[in-house]
């Protein structure tokens, strides 16, 4: 076997191999653990303090929402404000009641080519108690019970639309968050007040929609 000569110097002495560089070592956990928490904490302040207050840019969404509006307005409908809330007491009775009927499923022929995606209703409208007659400076106050089909799913906005003597609530329902989430019972009654000042005196009729037949009446504003 033919062995190789040393490697020398300059200085014809032999040349020793280079020294290996230790290790380096590996930063101690709690500074890792320092360094993400200060990371989370400083990328939480920069996205509260830039983000614009409300709901999350939603394109596909917003475009239909528009589109939808338009329709709403060339058709000659108009969002009236309305408060709303589940009560907390069981209804009474009006004095004098106004006589529920049903009508369509749905939004209806008349209204549901507005939409440029129909929103998703409550299964049915079970019960109504509201008033025949109001008071312009009184506001006009209704109850109803609704039922969901889905216990997955939670009562969302509840849009009021008017146009001349005809008033249309929309009541879309939205999923809960979370996928274990359910709700505890498929019914509830909620409350509506909307404005009367603005209205001239007359007959006015109101629809609340739902998947199954819509709940209509009338209601007089003296």
């Amino acid at each position: 076997m033919y062995l190789l000569p040393p490697a020398f110097a300059r200085d014809n002495t032999p040349m020793s191999a280079p020294a290996r560089r230790p290790a380096p070592k590996p930063w101690p956990m709690k500074w890792i653990v320092v360094a993400i928490v200060l990371f989370v904490a400083g990328y939480t302040l920069v996205n509260l303090y830039f983000r614009k207050p409300g709901r999350a840019y939603r394109p596909y969404q917003d475009a239909q929402d528009r589109a939808t509006t338009a329709r709403l307005l060339a058709a000659g409908w108009q969002k009236v404000p309305v408060d709303t809330r589940v009560p907390a007491e069981k209804p009474a009775d009006a004095s004098p009641p106004a006589a529920v009927t049903r009508a369509s499923p749905g939004l209806g022929a008349d209204f549901a080519p507005n939409f440029a995606e129909p929103p998703r209703l409550l299964a049915s409208i079970d019960r109504v108690v509201a008033p025949a007659a109001v008071s312009r400076d009184a506001g006009y106050s209704a109850y109803f019970t609704a039922s969901l089909a889905d216990l997955k799913a939670q009562l969302g906005e509840l849009t009021l639309y008017r146009r001349d003597h005809e008033f249309v609530l929309v009541p879309a329902i939205e999923p809960l968050p979370g996928r274990e989430l359910k709700s505890r019972w498929n019914d509830s009654t909620y409350w509506l007040h909307f404005a009367t000042s603005g209205l001239p005196p007359g007959r006015y009729q109101m629809r609340i929609v739902a998947n199954g037949p819509a709940a209509v009446w009338t209601f007089e504003v003296r």
